[in-house]
């Protein structure tokens, strides 16, 4: 028997194999989502290196969703492997342009037509259908928000896409949207990392993860090498703690954070247009840490 092994090279010039793609969780019947995701990246590059599962948004800009639809149609792997996710917002939503760093006067910019902007998405991707839709952050009523998430149950009956979700919805948000939508959100997406897990405001912390574990929705992090913690990546990536655990397991601090995070069945959305680090990414299921280093990490503050 022979064992197909393919091979890398990255910008060092060492050569390195390819990992599997990530494996997959059922965020919907029948709707497979990989593991890990590349967001606001060289989405070409990621497709062609295993990866299976890409991430864009409304509000990333027209170029950033033509080039995502690109580096699907130009993909030599079928459309039904790859696993496409897009975002819509909702506004009105003073409170989180605010925590965003935005102005208010930026969703007056981008309207508060849902079906519009759904509709915008999916002829700027120019694909049949997405994976997973998401809206990208509350309005500032639930009203309104609910209001914006039956565009997204609308889109979901036309085939637009196979499975819609939330973003940013901290535990008790999302207790009443899977209480009060027709189709309950598949995928929570909120930041969460190793020192980056305590904030409940928009969801980035053990308690809404365990809340979307309850109603079986899907959690999926974006930052998760530490964005949106205290420090920044910088914290988390240059830790003592986590570059010992690296060390012992002979990974990066990087794979140590992001196993950190899949270890916890959550799925993860992160960037890089470094290819070497883009498999490491995906290197992160045939290792595991130990109990000990788990509750090491999440000590982090």
């Amino acid at each position: 028997m022979f064992l197909l092994v393919l091979l890398f090279l990255d910008v060092t010039g060492f050569v390195h194999a390819v990992p599997p793609p990530a494996p997959t969780v059922e965020i919907a019947p029948n709707v497979h989502m990989p593991r890990v995701n590349l967001g606001f990246c060289n989405h070409s590059v990621w497709l062609a290196n295993s990866g299976r599962g890409v991430d864009t948004a409304y509000v990333y800009g027209d170029q950033a969703q033509r080039e995502t639809g690109q580096s699907v149609r130009g993909s030599a792997l079928p459309r039904d492997q790859l696993f496409v996710t897009t975002k819509v917002p909702c506004c009105p939503a003073g409170k989180w342009m605010k925590a965003a760093g935005g102005l208010p006067a930026f969703c007056a910019a981008l309207g508060h037509n849902t079906s519009a902007q759904i509709n915008h998405d999916m002829a700027t991707l120019d694909l049949d259908y997405v994976d997973l839709m998401l809206l990208h952050w509350p309005c500032d009523t639930f009203e309104e928000t609910m209001e914006a998430y039956h565009a997204l149950e609308n889109a979901l009956k036309a085939g637009k896409t196979k499975a819609i979700g939330i973003s940013n919805f901290n535990a008790s948000m999302v207790d009443r949207m899977v209480r009060a939508a027709d189709v309950k959100p598949a995928v929570n997406q909120c930041g969460f990392s190793i020192a980056g897990h305590t904030n409940e405001t928009w969801g980035r912390d053990d308690a809404t993860v365990a809340m979307c574990k309850q109603h079986g929705v899907t959690y999926e992090a974006y930052s998760p090498l530490g964005g949106w913690a205290k420090g920044g990546t910088g914290r988390v990536l240059k830790d003592p703690t986590v570059n010992a655990i690296a060390a012992t397991h002979n990974k990066s601090s990087a794979q140590v954070a992001l196993r950190w995070v899949v270890q916890q069945d959550i799925v993860v959305v992160t960037a890089s247009d470094n290819t070497a680090h883009l498999m490491g990414d995906l290197d992160l299921f045939d290792w595991s840490l130990t109990q000990e280093e788990m509750a090491q990490l999440g000590a982090l503050r």
